[in-house]
């Protein structure tokens, strides 16, 4: 995990935080929640596309589909929104550990 140092926590961390199993989410909140860098959002767009491509080693969540958007103004740059959605795999854990079977 050394491309994305500490982005799989934070990620992770805040999807704990809002208490999903299924959220959408931009770039730009995560920027504002964790007063992230500009590099350190380019770090974290790169993960999530990373995601919709598939799982990246332990972490629980996928990235089930990405929304691009028009700026306000035509000059604006598009904006993508994730669909992070928890891993089919960790959603079963987690009934059973909760023991909603």
């Amino acid at each position: 995990m050394r491309k994305y140092p500490g982005i799989p926590e934070l990620l992770e961390a805040y999807m704990q935080e809002q208490g999903s199993t299924e959220r959408w989410v931009t770039v730009q909140e995560l920027r504002d929640r964790f007063c992230l860098t500009r590099y350190q959002c380019n770090t974290v767009s790169g993960f999530l596309r990373r995601l919709e491509f598939g799982p990246f080693g332990q972490f629980p969540f996928i990235v089930a589909k990405i929304m691009r958007e028009d700026g306000e103004n035509p000059s604006d740059p598009k904006k993508c929104r994730y669909l992070l959605k928890l891993r089919v795999h960790y959603a079963l854990q987690r009934e059973h550990v909760h023991g909603t079977q």
